[in-house]
């Protein structure tokens, strides 16, 4: 709870801070006759708006502004929503404080110029704002209708720089305006033409996004001119503002047109018979947020949403006009009760934080009596108390540690639900040093355990590794541990006090209320991790690296995925040769045939993955396949007689008209033969 604490603190401070400023931007903005302004409106007790963050985890890195909300589509110009039927809303008891007629666009800090809340000191501790800076630069230029070039009066050109509050001016009849006493800096100029006109807000030069907007950047006092915005038509938002207890019209409601980045975009009021014409919207998508004159009735935001995560959008195509966009606002009810100090019953100096499911968080200041009175939107509640008061522990209602253990509050519309009180417990204080050596990117973080449940928890000071711990009286095990950010390769292990590495070995530390423990120290060491090894290479070898066309060669691979199947091709002209696939260690081998037609010359065989890459390759060098054997010419033979007898082959060659080859020994045996037969023959003649 220690760092919700501090981060309630810091956005209350923070609350406090943009106050004072934007009182100051509110007086400026009636002097120069801002129609948007109320210069009757009164601010009442502080409270602001956030998330829902107190009933979980803190988290860091979450955007406030992200949503899930679906959009609402139209396409034709004229595109017309169901009837709405709004439910409770959040009202808060200080409406200069909301997106209300008091704070125009033009007088609003942009977002981004905004200090982060986790960076402001409690409001004990916060100086009155400075002044902003005066300089002897001017802006200056001319606003024009951009469909016929007339000139604007009336339009709020405001520019947003380093400084919270900066000058404003109005165009004259002729659209011009001067914005004298800028410091040096490098300024968003913003035009806005009002609520009554279907005019687009714009800023330099000629974009509706300010974070796409051109910077006019003042130096040595300089004067710019020619900073000039010619205004087009957008699109619109027409609905009926009404009372869901009776239907009857709140005028005067005010309605808002807010961007992704929660930038007000355009803003009008309601008219008699609660009407309302919200023009001049770009193309996009917006939240609308409706809010009232009438502090009983809830600030909602469209349709029967009480936070921002809840919101419905609604798309404008460019130029479209949707229609029936319609609010009814529910009447708030109210949580009332005290803090005191358990000991002695005296007020508590604190805050009060009222969170509900899909609503915006509450905060409060408990008044100088102890009391405080937190109005809300119909519904059911977690209520948290927070001391400034280092000295007290801060607690849940009713009487609770944790968020887990709280008990919740339901409120309906016009219920004043009192005794939601707090009497806080003195802390038991536990402080030390945390020590590093390391100048890394780190946080400290020093806990406090009970057996398996951390009853509390301290980031040290980055500089001085200095930390104090409240936590209720008791016997713990303290534990410390450094958390690295931006990828970090360095590690700490954890420690337990009195520098020991388990919890079963640490030293409990007993504190008891309203005193301090101190000394209890840690050291801890830092440990750089080596850089990992790099995943090897995948490599491929040949068993030769010559080999003829027709040819088998062996192939071997290492540093392939194991298991993976691994396809091969001989190029540069692909041919594919086959697959293999490596094992548990990333090892292949095979035999592929090169094919007899490859042309002979330089060669590469690449190895390929599943998604068809070359992972390796080797070079390999195919020669020529041998030449067929050549036939051998017939051998003409004489016989006794003289005639031709036929062909026979000579050793080693082939039959020239058949082809088939004749063994030497079957030439020798066939003349043989040949010659036996003709002795008998003719030996036969002679006897005859």
């Amino acid at each position: 709870m220690a760092q919700r604490r501090a981060l309630i603190h810091a956005v209350l401070g923070g609350v406090a801070a943009i106050a004072l400023a934007l009182g100051g931007a509110t007086a400026a903005g009636a002097v120069e006759g801002d129609p948007t302004i109320d210069p009757g409106a009164t601010t009442g007790e502080v409270i602001a708006t956030t998330d829902d963050i107190a009933a979980a985890p803190l988290d860091l890195d979450a955007d406030p502004l992200e949503g899930d909300a679906a959009p609402l589509e139209g396409a034709a110009d004229d595109a017309t929503l169901s009837d709405a039927a709004p439910a409770p809303a959040v009202v808060e008891d200080a409406p200069a404080l909301a997106p209300a007629p008091a704070l125009t666009p033009a007088l609003m800090p942009p977002p981004a110029l905004m200090p982060p809340p986790a960076l402001m000191p409690p409001p004990a501790l916060i100086p009155p704002p400075p002044p902003a800076p005066q300089g002897t630069g001017t802006i200056s230029g001319t606003v024009t209708r951009e469909d016929n070039g007339a000139p604007i009066s009336g339009v709020s050109v405001s520019v947003s720089g380093r400084a919270w509050v900066t000058p404003t001016a109005l165009t004259d009849e002729n659209g011009d305006y001067t914005l004298r006493g800028l410091a040096d800096d490098s300024y968003v100029v913003s035009f806005w033409a009002g609520g009554g006109t279907d005019l687009m807000r714009e800023h330099w030069d000629g974009v509706t996004d300010s974070s796409a907007a051109t910077p006019v950047v003042i130096a040595g006092g300089a004067s710019v001119a020619d900073i000039d915005a010619s205004l087009s038509t957008g699109g619109a938002i027409e609905g009926i503002v009404t009372r869901e207890q009776d239907g009857s019209a709140v005028a005067g409601a005010t309605v808002s047109a807010l961007s992704d980045n929660n930038e007000i975009v355009a803003s009008t009021q309601a008219d008699g018979s609660g009407e309302y014409h919200l023009g001049g919207l770009p193309g996009g998508s917006y939240r609308l947020y409706f809010g009232s004159p009438d502090p009983d009735l809830a600030w909602e935001f469209w349709d029967d949403a009480y936070g921002w995560d809840a919101a419905t959008l609604i798309t404008i195509v460019e130029k479209q006009t949707v229609t029936n966009v319609d609010a009814a606002l529910e009447r708030v009810g109210y949580i009332s009760g005290t803090v005191t100090k358990t000991a002695d019953g005296s007020p508590v100096n604190a805050s009060v934080t009222v969170s509900g499911i899909d609503r915006d968080m509450r905060f409060a200041f408990v008044g100088s009596d102890g009391s405080f009175r937190v109005a809300v939107a119909p519904g059911t509640y977690l209520v948290s108390f927070d001391a400034f008061d280092s000295g007290l522990l801060d607690e849940y209602w009713d009487d609770a540690a944790v968020p887990e253990d709280a008990t919740s509050v339901v409120v309906a519309a016009g219920d004043d639900v009192t005794g939601v009180d707090a009497q806080l417990d003195a802390a038991a204080t536990i402080a030390g040093t945390v020590t590093m050596a390391s100048s890394e990117d780190r946080e400290m973080l020093v806990e406090a355990w009970d057996g398996s449940e951390r009853v509390g928890y301290v980031i040290a000071d980055r500089q001085t590794g200095a930390y104090t711990l409240n936590i209720p009286a008791g016997t713990y095990i303290l534990k410390a541990s450094a958390i690295f950010y931006n990828d970090s390769p360095t590690t700490a292990r954890p420690q337990f006090y009195d520098g020991v590495e388990t919890a079963e070995l640490a030293t409990p530390v007993t504190a008891v209320a309203s005193t301090t423990v101190d000394g209890i120290d840690f050291t801890l060491v830092p440990i750089t991790e080596p850089e990992p090894e790099p995943e090897p290479e995948p490599e491929l070898t040949v068993s030769i690296a010559s080999t003829r066309a027709g040819g088998d060669i062996d192939v071997s691979g290492t540093g392939f995925t194991p298991g993976a199947t691994i396809a091969f091709e001989l190029r540069s002209t692909p041919v594919a040769l086959g697959t293999l696939t490596a094992d548990a260690n990333g090892a292949l081998t095979g035999t592929f045939r090169i094919p007899a037609n490859t042309p002979p010359g330089a060669h590469t065989l690449v190895a390929l993955n599943a998604q068809s890459e070359v992972v390796a390759s080797v070079a390999l060098q195919v020669t020529q396949a041998p030449a067929p054997e050549a036939p051998i010419a017939a051998v003409p033979t004489t016989t006794a007689a003289g005639a031709g007898a036929g062909a026979v082959a000579a050793r080693g060659d082939t039959l020239a008209n058949t082809g088939a080859d004749v063994p030497a020994f079957a030439s020798m045996m066939a003349a043989g033969l040949l010659f036996a037969g003709l002795l008998l023959v003719r030996r036969r003649r002679v006897r005859s």
